[in-house]
């Protein structure tokens, strides 16, 4: 994906990358996007599973450790967006964002309408700043993203 748009990746490149058969591949996979979730996945659980361990979760040190963990590791994010996968992207930090909302933050109601609708919200939001961020060459201090993020999400 770094010399390559997503897009224009096949199948059959992936196996012959990965040493594998296309059976092997079907197998575990069902489509190239399948696989690229499933590499978002393991790359961000482990911050997901720090994110509710933390003693304290309150929105400064949420939003700290969210920037802190993106300066850290924005190279993912870089190739995502640079290779044209910033919808797939999208799609896996809103479950991210909405899964920690409902499962961590018990200061508003997260039933229904409200609960879909207020994670679409933040998720959005936060994301879309993260992706600028990132493309702006990450040129705002960690500190300012944190206030921003901590005044609209917390």
């Amino acid at each position: 994906m770094k010399q390559k748009q997503f897009a224009a990746i096949s199948i059959s490149e992936l196996v012959k990358k990965a040493g594998i058969s296309r059976m092997g591949f079907y197998r575990n996979y069902n489509s190239k996007e399948a696989v690229l979730i499933d590499y978002f996945d393991q790359y961000v659980t482990p911050f997901y599973q720090i994110l509710t361990q933390l003693p304290e979760k309150n929105p400064v040190v949420i939003s700290h450790a969210y920037f802190d963990y993106v300066n850290a590791h924005s190279e993912l994010f870089e190739v995502l967006i640079s290779s044209g996968a910033e919808d797939i992207l999208s799609k896996r930090f809103n479950h991210f964002v909405s899964q920690f909302y409902v499962n961590n933050v018990r200061t508003i109601s997260f039933e229904g309408d409200y609960a879909r609708y207020w994670n679409s919200f933040i998720a959005a939001g936060l994301f879309r700043m993260t992706i600028d961020w990132i493309k702006d060459g990450k040129q705002a201090p960690v500190d300012l993203m944190a206030k921003i993020a901590l005044k609209v999400a917390g």
